[in-house]
């Protein structure tokens, strides 16, 4: 299977100067939906493994006086379902022949434009803010997402089975950390329907810096028992950790180490999620690894996850693993386990507090100091906190500790060769609403890391491999549609 997320050859980077990907694809989470109403889900929590009903939007639909007085805070914008963030459904509905029936057996489309600009202030030669990923080219201009989707949700907690289905297409530079082995790259990993003309490189391939993934493509079934029971098949983002893949589901441009080296982004089989009360729900699922629609191995990974919320709803808990074997590049089947750990707080209608913390093992992962073939750890602590200033203005910090234990994640180096392995990050920045469908994102972030490889002359993993901190100034824009 494909590494798509364990990022950097160093010793390949050293001698072409360029950007050199060896890792992982990861898959993203289904949690954090499209489809959630925003009042029912803070903006800022990870999402609670209940799904709300699904709301439409009527056209020329607005918000009662009541409801918008008892809104306070930024994260209870009535959005999109009452402002209407939703100029491409209501076009179609307006000059398609064929939408508007679609739309009345709730059938949709929808999307968004994410684009931004991320200054590093050490001019790295390559132009890269790695190890720093998705916003990963310095002082240039990026389109992250240019986002679409289709969907029918599911009626979830109605007393009526139902069926529903998904599909997701993200063009722009986003697409290279969303691949699959299988579908957007070959077995070989070279691309599949996307440019070799680039300059990212992974498995000895070339990639363009624009392209197109196909990241979710499910259908999904609604049984009306307990309080709700849904079954997925296809492929869909990860339910593992709090950062998204989706732009709008973030309150930063930028992504933790966490999210990027250390959890998978999509997954490719079944996953059913089972709702036993308002409090508490299960989740259980078999896939084919991680970022992978085929796996030559055929070797199944177990999903697994326990959500609960309080009654008051200001604190939820959410508990995720996956296990299973993994093709990462030494072994062909090794066992590799994630759990993943989120705890988020509302100590007040405008102030939230989360904390993340995952381990994950690889079997096989590393060599040692003897030059023996052991297993590879990380693990990470984050903390994440928000004010809600205004009703449209809001602002939070990110700190984060990632130790890439045996160096397998990140510069994927063997262990006898490194030294260090501690990555550090904080991240301040704030989110502004213009307008309900538009969310402006800026921040500083300031890296820094003790790992180093002497024999390969790099001093860190920043500015091209000489550095051991970085400091980012950036942002981006959301535009809902």
């Amino acid at each position: 299977m494909i590494k798509f997320s364990q990022w950097i050859v160093v010793a390949l980077a050293i001698s072409t100067h360029s950007f050199v990907l060896g890792g992982e694809t990861f898959p993203e989470s289904e949690f954090l939906n499209e489809s959630v109403p925003a009042s029912e889900s803070s903006l800022y929590q990870p999402i609670s493994l209940s799904v709300p009903e699904e709301t439409t939007c009527a056209p020329g639909a607005t918000c009662s006086p009541d409801s918008m007085a008892a809104q306070d805070c930024v994260n209870q914008l009535c959005l999109p379902e009452c402002q209407c963030c939703n100029f491409l459904d209501q076009f179609l509905l307006n000059h398609s022949p064929v939408y508007p029936t679609l739309s009345s057996r709730r059938i949709r489309v929808g999307g968004w434009l994410d684009q931004g600009f991320t200054g590093n202030f050490q001019k790295p030669s390559n132009n890269f803010n790695l190890p720093v990923t998705f916003n990963d080219r310095s002082n240039e201009y990026q389109m992250n997402q240019l986002y679409l989707f289709v969907e029918r949700p599911v009626d979830f907690g109605g007393d009526q089975a139902d069926w529903g289905f998904r599909a997701d297409m993200l063009y722009g530079t986003d697409y290279f950390y969303t691949t699959a082995f299988g579908l957007e790259t070959r077995s070989d990993g070279q691309p599949h329907w996307n440019s070799s003309n680039g300059p990212r490189t992974a498995n000895g391939y070339n990639y363009s810096m624009y392209g197109l993934a196909l990241p979710q493509l499910y259908a999904e079934v609604y049984l009306p028992f307990l309080s709700g029971v849904s079954i997925k098949a296809g492929h869909f983002y990860t339910p593992i950790g709090y950062e998204r893949v989706m732009a709008p589901d973030n309150f930063f441009y930028s992504h933790s180490y966490t999210m990027q080296y250390g959890e998978p982004f999509t997954h490719t089989g079944i996953l059913g999620t089972v709702q036993v009360n308002d409090q508490l729900q299960l989740l259980a699922g078999i896939a084919r690894g991680w970022n992978a629609w085929e796996d030559p191995n055929d070797d199944a990974e177990l999903l697994a996850g326990i959500g609960w919320t309080s009654a008051s709803q200001d604190t939820n808990i959410n508990l995720t693993m996956t296990t299973g074997d993994q093709d990462n590049g030494a072994s062909s089947s090794a066992n590799r386990t994630l759990i993943s750990f989120v705890l988020s707080h509302n100590f007040t209608d405008c102030l939230t507090y989360v904390f993340q913390s995952d381990f994950g093992i690889q079997d096989n992962g590393t060599i040692n100091n003897q030059f023996q073939v052991v297993p590879a750890k990380w693990y990470s602590f984050n903390q994440y906190l928000y004010y809600d200033v205004t009703e449209k203005f809001a602002v939070g910090a990110r700190f984060e500790y990632f130790r890439d234990q045996n160096f397998s994640r990140v510069l994927q180096l063997p262990q006898f060769l490194s030294t260090g392995g501690n990555y550090y990050e904080l991240t301040v920045g704030a989110n502004w609403r213009p307008h309900p469908c538009v969310t402006v994102r800026p921040e500083l972030r300031f890296d820094w890391s003790d790992t180093r490889t002497p024999l390969l002359n790099v001093q860190g993993p920043y500015r091209n491999f000489q550095s051991d901190y970085q400091v980012l100034l950036g942002g981006d824009v959301i535009i809902r549609f």
